[in-house]
This record gives C-alpha cells, sequence and structure tokens, in this order.
C-alpha cells in the first residue's frame, strides 16, 4: 500500500471533491440522503470519491477514507457491477485497518458472492488473485492460518491456470503463514523452512521491484519474525514457559536465543530504515518496526540503545488512526491498544534497568496525546473486554510521570489519572495508583488519607 498519490495531489477534480466532501461526510449524521444523490449521481464525481478513499488509504488516512466511503457506499450498491465491487474492495481495507477483520470478511465473501459466475480466464484471473489473497489476509489476522494458507493456494492456482508462475508475493504470504502455524505448535524446524521460503521472496522482490522500498521493509520484518520466533522457543525449552511469562523483556540467558535475536534485529533495523526513509518516523508502519526494535535490543541487554525507539513508537502511536478494532462494541478488542501498553511497560523496564529517571520526561506529551487518542476512538468502560489493558496502560503511563521525579511529574501523573481512569479500577496496578494519587493530594506532598491496607498496597508490598 505504499507510494501513489495523496489526497493532496490527486487531480484537479479530486482536489475539489475531497474539500466538499471530506467535512460533509465527517460531520455529525454525514450526509443527508439529498445532499448525497445530488453531489454523487454523477459517474465522474463518484469514480473521484473512490480515488480519493484509495489515496487516503495509501497515507493512512484512515478516519478520512471509512468516512468518505460510508458515505458514498449506498451510491455505489445503486450502481452496482463494479462500483460496487470498488467500493467494498475499498472498505474492506478501511475494517481491517481499523482492526475489524470479521467485518471485512464479510465484505470480502459479498465481493465473491457478487462475482460468482466470473471465471478466472486470462481477463478476470488478477481479480480472483487479490479476492483470495485479501481473504487469505483477513482470516491470517482472525488467527485461521490454516483457512488463510488455503486462500493463498487458490490464488497461486488461478495463476497457473492462466499460465503464470508464482511470484515472490505468493512465497512471502506461503512462508510467514506457515511460520505461524510452526510457531504455534512450538517446531522450529518448520520455522527455519519458512524462514527459507520468505528469504527466497526478499531476493526475488529486490530483483523485480528494486524501488518498492516499503515491501522490502515489510519482507525483512517477516524474516525477522522467524527468528525472534527461534529465540523465543531456545528460551522457552531452556527455562521454562513460565519464566518467559515473568520476564517477557528481560535480557536472554540463552546462547541459543541470543544468535537468534541478534539475526532478528538486523532484519528489523533494516525494516525500519527503509520505513523511516520511505514513510517517516512516526508512521504506523515505522513506529511497529520500532517496537521491534527495541524489544530485541532488551532482549540483547542492549536497554540504552533502545530508548530512542520506544519514544518514536510511543509518538507513533500517539497519533495512530489504525488498529483501535470497532470502538462503539464493548466486546471489541483493540490490537494498538494491546501494544501501547507493552511499549509503554518497556519504557518503564528500560528506564528502570538504566536508572534513568530524568529520561522519562521526553515520553509526557506523547503519553498524553495516546490516551486522548484512544480516548477519542473507544467507548471506554469497565465492560469492554480489554478493560484490563486499559487500566494497566493508563496507571504506566502515570507510573513514568512520577517515577520521572521531575517538579511537574507528579501533578502531569494525577491528572492524566482524574481524565483518564475510571473510579475504582480492577488491575493491581491501576488500584495502586489511584491510591498513591489520593494519598499525595494536590502534588505537594500532603496526604490525603489514602487507606494503608488497600488492595492496591497491599499489591505493591507483594510485588
Amino acid at each position: 500500500e505504499a507510494g501513489g498519490s495523496s489526497a493532496s495531489t490527486a487531480r484537479p477534480l479530486d482536489n475539489v471533491l475531497a474539500r466538499v466532501l471530506d467535512p460533509l461526510a465527517r460531520r455529525p449524521g454525514g450526509l443527508s440522503d439529498e445532499a448525497r444523490a445530488s453531489v454523487l449521481d454523477d459517474s465522474e464525481v463518484l469514480g473521484s470519491a473512490l480515488d480519493i478513499v484509495g489515496a487516503y488509504l495509501k497515507n493512512y488516512e484512515v478516519d478520512r477514507a471509512a468516512a468518505v466511503i460510508e458515505t458514498i457506499l449506498p451510491a455505489c450498491r445503486e450502481r452496482g457491477g463494479l462500483w460496487l465491487l470498488k467500493a467494498l474492495n475499498h472498505l474492506a481495507t478501511v475494517r481491517m485497518k481499523q482492526a475489524r477483520p470479521s467485518e471485512a470478511l464479510v465484505l470480502l465473501r459479498e465481493m465473491e458472492a457478487e462475482t460468482a459466475s466470473m471465471a478466472a480466464d486470462e481477463e478476470a484471473w488478477e481479480f480472483w488473485e487479490t479476492l483470495y489473497r485479501n481473504c487469505g489476509w483477513v482470516l491470517s489476522s482472525m488467527d485461521r492460518t490454516e483457512e488463510a494458507l488455503e486462500y493463498i493456494r487458490r490464488a497461486v492456482e488461478v495463476k497457473e491456470r492462466v499460465g503464470r508462475a508464482a511470484s515472490w508475493f505468493d512465497l512471502w504470504d506461503i512462508g510467514r503463514f506457515q511460520a505461524a502455524m510452526a510457531l504455534k505448535s512450538s517446531d522450529p524446524s518448520k520455522i527455519k523452512e519458512s524462514q527459507a521460503v520468505v528469504t527466497k521472496a526478499l531476493w526475488l522482490h529486490r530483483d523485480a521491484e528494486p524501488s518498492d522500498l516499503v515491501m522490502r521493509a515489510k519482507i525483512w520484518h517477516s524474516v525477522g519474525e522467524c527468528s525472534f520466533a527461534l529465540g523465543h522457543l531456545a528460551e522457552r525449552r531452556e527455562f521454562g514457559e513460565a519464566a518467559c511469562i515473568s520476564e517477557p523483556n528481560g535480557p536472554t540467558k540463552s546462547t541459543e536465543a541470543r544468535g537468534h535475536f541478534r539475526k532478528a534485529l538486523k532484519c528489523f533495523r533494516e525494516s525500519h530504515k527503509l520505513f523511516r526513509t520511505t514513510e517517516g518516523a512516526h508512521n504506523p508502519l515505522t513506529g511497529g518496526e520500532a517496537q521491534g526494535v527495541a524489544w530485541t535490543m532488551m532482549k540483547l541487554g542492549e536497554v540504552e540503545e533502545a530508548k530512542p525507539f520506544l519514544l518514536d513508537a510511543v509518538e507513533a502511536l500517539a497519533g495512530q488512526q489504525s488498529g483501535w478494532g470497532d470502538g462503539d462494541r464493548v466486546d471489541s478488542e483493540a490490537p494498538a491498544m494491546v501494544q501501547a501498553m507493552q511499549t509503554v511497560d518497556r519504557v518503564l523496564e528500560a528506564h528502570r534497568r538504566t536508572g534513568d529517571r530524568e529520561g522519562l520526561a521526553n515520553y509526557f506529551s506523547a503519553l498524553e496525546r495516546l490516551c486522548a487518542n484512544i480516548c477519542s476512538r473507544l467507548r471506554l468502560c469497565k465492560e469492554r473486554s480489554d478493560s484490563p489493558i486499559y487500566e494497566k496502560l493508563v496507571s504506566s503511563c502515570s507510573m513514568i510521570m512520577v517515577a520521572s521525579g521531575t517538579a511537574g511529574g507528579t501533578s502531569k501523573s494525577q491528572d492524566l489519572l482524574r481524565r483518564y481512569m475510571w473510579k475504582n479500577p480492577d488491575a493491581a496496578q491501576a488500584q495502586l495508583c489511584t491510591e498513591l494519587l489520593l494519598s499525595l493530594g494536590n502534588g505537594d506532598g500532603n496526604t490525603g488519607g489514602a487507606p494503608a491496607d488497600g488492595p492496591g498496597m497491599r499489591a505493591f508490598m507483594e510485588a
């Protein structure tokens, strides 16, 4: 999805339509039926609107892409045919970026049904290849890896029927999906076999698409994931699952695991360099790769070197539009919030291990924007299935501010908790932070009568 024109560099009609349609689509209630019919009745206007959605997606403007495609979908349904197929494909992409894969799968199934009579011949094979590949990606994100792999094989078969060989793209998908299955079964030999397939895809892609640096970065990441998985399995064999769970960010004590983590770091750093060059420091892709680099460095004991990557990761999450799930459903989970919680925990761990309290102040602004970003996207309540993750995230952000020891750290911590933490949290860490907030009063050192035997304090004493 890298490259391509942005909404700001589209052709003149697209620019005009973007200025008119985007604010209307994003206002409460969206466009009225009359306004929609008036604006979108013209084929050129509707086509330009679809182009704008594609431009927004290429530039990670997921909110705008969602607002526009949801507005124009009824008009595309009325027209049917290719209009509907393109709209469904765009909306499925939006839902995937929003971490709503089950909805994306429904849209792709609808596309499949709409085109059931279309033969995968010389003219239509690319459509079916793309559809099957997208279905595979969606199923993989739903942890239905075997089904995902079957769809990728169907994509390959479509090409073979018209005399076209499997490409680097096919090898990448097959290799990384097989690696995921091998990790589930704790089979290092299968992971190594899968890594060899992905590595072959990397070199084939380099030769076939030398200017496509973003896709090359994605494949480098997949190669690194295989090495990281091998390191994890090596640790687990030597020290047991419980030890790995209790210290997920601790430096490895396994010589074998260290070798795998070293290879993973090389891959992640190459991927991060390419993403940073093409997408910028705080793009979601770059930020996600910064998470991988930082975690691997911590596993190798290179904690000081991990800090700049941790800061970039938090900055990227603070502005990220993708990965938050369906914000209105209490049973929805937000993968981006899990990543944020893990990253913030690593920040605390890295600065604790290096005794660097003052450096924590560098994260204050990004942490405040991160919490605001989450609250603007999710209907947060204790009934949400991922509310414990949210409680841990906010309390960890608060702990960073307090632990900095700076003059304004305590007051910022208190303000953060007042704005973003509900009353009587369930997580022990969140209880502790809330109790400490009360005991510190307004940050001037005066006590506010926090119960010394409260559950949070007991958890702190027993930690």
